[in-house]
């Protein structure tokens, strides 16, 4: 390390050379991180904000004499399934608020009704390991041979969408980030490879004295690493500024957080060394 450290300093051109190059081709993998972050994370907002709607039949839902008893049995029974997280009753007075207020400036078309036509149901929300197609429908399933169930809503179209949609991401992003990683180790391995080049002679004084391969390998890996972290930080702080231009535009978007940025940095460190080791065994014949 102290050999890596000292070479670093005497050579601070070549180092800070290395190091620009290698933070604009690892700003490319940030951005794929962001962008990666950020999709994932509206994915999951949407997850989460699934819900199911238990609609009740119509000897239930359309009487103003609900017994509440009732009402509270029913409601006691979907809390106490395995899959559930949270259960709230809406009546039909406060669903018909609810779609006045969906409508907005449009709500007075509602004046016209002699009756309230909307049900009461349950609001149902399940527990975040159980918000997936799969398990939706098959909560689905078991409610509506209830008989206090008229109808279970829970946007089976959207869902299957949705489901599709996040496949087909995962599978492209997949592909991309491996494509994105594996050529950031390319650039890395051949900047490497200048700083290598510079230093030839010493390398071969050092293998005609004797010294081996692990010896003169060791250092160039640790200036690997260094110069990877050097480079992830500096590509963390050009990709802010691309954040900070995009939240203009982006009002949701979001940076990454502490452990994926500390993830990011170790990574690069492990770029970084790989891809002096892989100049050093592919150029040097070591």
């Amino acid at each position: 390390m102290q050999e890596s450290f000292s070479t670093l300093g005497r050579h601070k051109a070549v180092t800070f050379l290395s190091v620009v190059i290698m933070s604009l081709s690892l700003l490319v993998l940030a951005v794929f991180l962001l962008a990666t972050d950020n999709v994932f994370t509206f994915f999951e907002r949407t997850r989460q904000e699934m819900t199911v709607f238990v609609y009740l039949s119509d000897d239930l839902s359309l009487s103003d004499e609900v017994s509440w008893a009732t009402v509270e049995d029913h409601h006691k029974w979907l809390l106490s399934m395995e899959m559930v997280e949270a259960v709230e009753f809406i009546s039909k007075d406060q669903a018909m608020e609810e779609f006045r207020n969906e409508l907005g400036e449009e709500r007075s078309v509602l004046d016209v009704l002699e009756a309230n036509p909307l049900p009461a149901s349950f609001r149902v929300t399940l527990k975040p390991e159980y918000r997936d197609k799969v398990n939706i429908e098959r909560f689905a399933g078991a409610v509506t041979t209830m008989d206090f169930v008229e109808e279970v809503n829970y946007g089976r179209d959207f869902i299957e969408q949705f489901a599709s949609v996040t496949r087909a991401f995962l599978y492209v992003d997949l592909v991309l980030g491996l494509i994105v990683i594996v050529s950031s180790i390319f650039i890395i391995a051949n900047t490497v490879r200048l700083t290598i080049l510079s230093r030839r002679k010493s390398i071969e004084i050092l293998k005609l004295v004797g010294a081996t391969n692990r010896f003169i390998t060791a250092p160039f890996v640790i200036e690997g690493a260094f110069q990877g972290g050097l480079a992830a930080l500096l590509s963390l702080v050009l990709l802010f500024l691309v954040f900070l231009v995009l939240k203009g535009m982006l009002p949701d978007l979001t940076f990454l957080g502490l452990s994926k940025i500390l993830l990011y940095v170790l990574t690069c460190v492990m770029l970084g060394a790989i891809g002096s080791f892989a100049s050093l065994r592919r150029h040097l014949k070591l």
